[in-house]
């Protein structure tokens, strides 16, 4: 089943509330299993640019179907890499950390990106938009 608004809707609420239980200001993505962009949210406040890095870190782990933070190791250790999967792909990398591919009964249905804040507060909303 493909990822519905409602379900897309509370992932980017959840990362709202953290953000805003935190004092920071994010914008947050949410894409279904083929990169389609179901909700997209930049708070008040938030910086400009906030809600397409979000975009971006949520493309990037359902691409991967791994978090960020994962290929932000790797590609620190294996920079060209980075430049070749860039020549390739249809969107813009961004291996920071605050993106998490989205799961049902094992299967990826979706990503989140959550950008704005401290990369580490980036992981800790996107990890708490889980649930």
């Amino acid at each position: 089943m493909p990822l519905p608004l409602v379900e897309a809707r509370g992932y980017a609420d959840r990362a709202i509330a953290r953000a805003t239980e935190l004092g920071v200001r994010i914008g947050v993505a949410v894409v279904d299993e083929l990169g389609q962009l179901v909700q997209l949210d930049r708070m008040d406040g938030a910086p400009l640019l906030a809600p397409d890095t979000a975009l971006a870190k949520a493309l990037t782990a359902l691409y991967f179907q791994q978090p960020t933070s994962s290929l932000a190791a790797r590609f620190a250790q294996q920079p060209g890499q980075l430049e070749r999967f860039q020549a390739l792909a249809p969107f813009t990398l961004l291996p920071l950390p605050g993106g998490l591919p989205l799961q049902r009964a094992g299967e990826v249905i979706g990503a989140i990106g959550v950008s704005g804040a401290t990369t580490e507060d980036d992981e800790r909303i996107a990890q708490a938009a889980l649930g």
